[in-house]
């Protein structure tokens, strides 16, 4: 039969919990406890022998992020607050980004312009934006190319006839030290558009980019706390992406 996602406890047959987390072992334990050593039976030695075994190994466990011992990844407070951190200024960057968007009028429908050195130099019709491509995590250097456009001249060619631009980063931008100058995004040279017609519909992004943290969850993925910056825009692992105006001091100090 295939797994429904619901988890069964192997010691009480109870879903919702797994063995190491069942409320009716825990008791056995205790109760187990409460027997005089001399009076233990083989089931009271077995259940303490392995729930203080686990204890031990919780206790002598390393977090892979900060190298404290005690708990895990999963609970380190000190990945919590650095992630936390990213994802305040995520969420300043894409509402400036969005904000820019619908500014300029850049939207499916849009007439933009290139410049671009290579094929695909001229006029453009927006087919489509990839909002998934849109982080502020993979943005420091350059936008990604997020823009699906057709060239003009093509329109009633192939679907296949089709090219990926980004935009360049405003002048007005909060942007934070860790964001590279100007004249170092390659990606803006080359590969951004100007709006020469708007689209007609605001730019609206789907619920599940506005909210979703996956790109922080897979920039931390590989991380350990010790490549968290502890000087603004002085370190090779900086994440001071986007200038919040608020004080960081505390969490630069967890560092």
């Amino acid at each position: 039969m295939a797994w429904n996602g619901t988890v069964t406890c192997s010691e009480c047959y109870n879903t919702g919990h797994n063995r190491n987390g069942c409320p009716r072992r825990k008791e056995r334990y205790e109760a187990a406890l409460a027997v005089p050593e001399e009076d233990r039976g083989y089931s009271e030695r077995r259940i303490i022998q392995d729930m203080e075994y686990k204890k031990r190994r919780r206790s002598s466990r390393k977090c892979s992020y900060c190298g404290e011992q005690g708990h895990n990844r999963r609970s380190c407070s000190k990945l919590k607050e650095h992630v936390g951190y990213v994802a305040k200024q995520e969420k300043a960057f894409r509402a400036a980004f969005v904000e820019h968007l619908n500014e300029t009028g850049l939207n499916i429908g849009a007439l933009v312009a290139t410049s671009s050195d290579d094929n695909t130099q001229g006029l453009h019709i927006v087919t489509s934006i990839n909002w998934d491509d849109v982080s502020i995590t993979t943005s420091h250097q350059a936008l990604r190319r997020f823009i699906i456009a057709k060239p003009v001249h093509l329109l009633c060619e192939s679907q296949r006839n089709r090219n990926h631009f980004n935009i360049a980063a405003p002048d007005h931008w909060s942007v934070g030290p860790a964001w590279s100058e100007k004249e170092n995004r390659w990606q803006e040279k080359h590969h951004a558009v100007e709006v020469v017609s708007p689209s007609a519909t605001p730019a609206t992004p789907n619920k599940d980019w506005t909210e979703s943290n996956k790109e922080i969850k897979e920039f931390f993925k590989d991380r350990a706390s010790w490549q968290w910056p502890t000087k603004p825009g002085d370190n090779y692992y900086s994440c001071e992406w986007w200038d919040l105006g608020e004080n960081i001091q505390e969490i630069k100090e967890t560092s």
